[in-house]
C-alpha cells in the first residue's frame, strides 16, 4: 500500500521512454543524491568501456522502482534496504531482481552541527524554537522521508514542519547554517559529502526509527539476467566502499560534472574496474552469452 500510495499521490510515469525503444542501450535509473551519482556515472563509463551502450534516466524514486517493476528502466544502483527504501522494495519484489549491496557502510538519520547541544531525537520535543521547529530534507519521495515522517509521530514532533527540498537545497541551507553556527537538524546519510567536510554527528535514536546498519543495493528488473548476462555479471561485481568513492563525491560536489569526474575516477582505478569486468578471473564482457550470475542475484539481506 505504501509504494502505490506513493505513485498515486507523485502522479508517476516514466512514459516517454518506449521500453522497446533501444532494446540494445542499458537503461539505468539514477537517484538524485551523492552515492546515486558516483555510482551510477562510474557504471555508465565502465559499461561502455565495455562496449555496452547506456542511457542514464533522472527521474523520482518512486518513478525508478515504477520503471524497473514495469521493464521501463534495467538496473539500479542505489536501493537502499533494508530499512530506508523498504516500502518500495517490498511493493516490487516480485518484479525485480535484487544483486545484493554494492556498498555496506551505511547509515540513515537525522544529524545536526556539533555544536548543537542536542544529542538524541527525543530531546527535539522541547526544543521547538531552537530550532524554529524544522528539519531540513530532501525529495519528497525519498524514503529517508518517510521514515522522518514516522519519526516526527513517534517522538512528538508532529507539529514540525518537515521541509521538503533537492539534496543539493539541503546541503546548501546546511552549509549556511553552519558558517552561522545556527542550530539545523537534517535528513542525513553516509556516504554524503556533507560528512567529510563539516563536523555532524547524528543524532541517537531511541526508539530505532531509522536504520544504522544500512547497504545500499543494485537491483534490475526480472529478466535481464537471461537477456544480458554479461551486463548484469558486471552489474552483479560492482562492490566498492566508501574510501573508494569519497574523493569522487567531494569532486562531484565541487564542480558538478558527474561524468567527467567518473571517467577520472574509472581511469584512476583500473584494477578495481577489473574485478567488475571479471577480468581477474579470466572472464570478459564483450558479450551478453555464457556469463554467470551469483547466487545472491534475487536474495536482499
Amino acid at each position: 500500500m505504501y509504494f502505490r500510495s506513493l505513485l498515486v499521490s507523485t502522479g508517476l510515469v516514466l512514459g516517454a521512454a518506449s521500453p522497446l525503444a533501444q532494446a540494445d542501450t542499458l537503461r539505468l535509473g539514477i537517484g538524485e543524491w551523492a552515492t546515486g551519482q558516483a555510482s551510477t556515472y562510474v557504471l555508465k563509463a565502465v559499461l561502455e568501456d565495455a562496449g555496452h551502450q547506456v542511457d542514464v534516466s533522472s527521474v523520482s524514486l518512486a518513478a525508478i522502482w515504477q520503471g524497473l517493476s514495469v521493464g521501463e528502466l534495467d538496473a539500479f544502483t542505489g536501493a537502499w534496504l533494508p530499512t530506508t527504501q523498504a516500502g518500495y522494495y517490498e511493493g516490487t519484489a516480485d518484479q525485480v531482481a535484487d544483486l545484493g549491496p554494492n556498498l555496506t557502510e551505511a547509515r540513515v538519520g537525522l544529524a545536526v552541527p556539533s555544536y548543537v547541544e542536542a544529542t538524541s531525537i527525543a530531546e527535539l520535543a522541547d526544543a521547538g524554537e531552537t530550532f524554529g521547529q524544522r528539519i531540513h530534507g530532501i525529495d519528497p519521495g525519498a524514503g529517508i522521508m518517510a521514515l522522518t515522517e514516522q519519526a516526527m509521530q513517534a517522538y512528538g514532533i508532529e507539529d514540525w514542519q518537515l521541509v521538503a527540498g533537492s539534496d543539493a537545497a539541503m546541503s546548501q541551507t546546511l552549509q549556511t547554517a553552519v558558517e552561522r553556527q545556527e542550530p539545523i537538524v537534517v535528513t542525513a546519510w553516509a556516504p554524503h559529502p556533507v560528512f567529510s567536510d563539516r563536523a555532524l554527528r547524528y543524532l541517537d535514536d531511541p526508539q530505532g526509527i531509522y536504520s544504522s546498519d544500512e547497504q545500499i543495493h543494485t537491483v534490475t528488473r526480472q529478466g535481464l539476467a537471461e537477456e544480458k548476462p554479461a551486463v548484469t555479471a558486471i552489474l552483479d561485481r560492482f562492490q566498492w566502499t566508501l574510501a573508494d568513492m569519497q574523493d569522487l563525491m567531494a569532486a562531484n560536489q565541487e564542480n558538478g560534472d558527474y561524468e567527467a569526474n567518473a571517467r577520472a575516477w574509472v581511469d584512476a582505478h583500473p584494477e578495481l574496474v577489473a574485478t567488475w569486468l571479471g577480468e581477474s578471473a579470466g572472464e570478459t564482457a564483450d558479450s551478453d552469452t555464457g556469463s554467470d550470475i551469483d547466487s545472491n542475484a534475487d536474495e536482499t539481506d
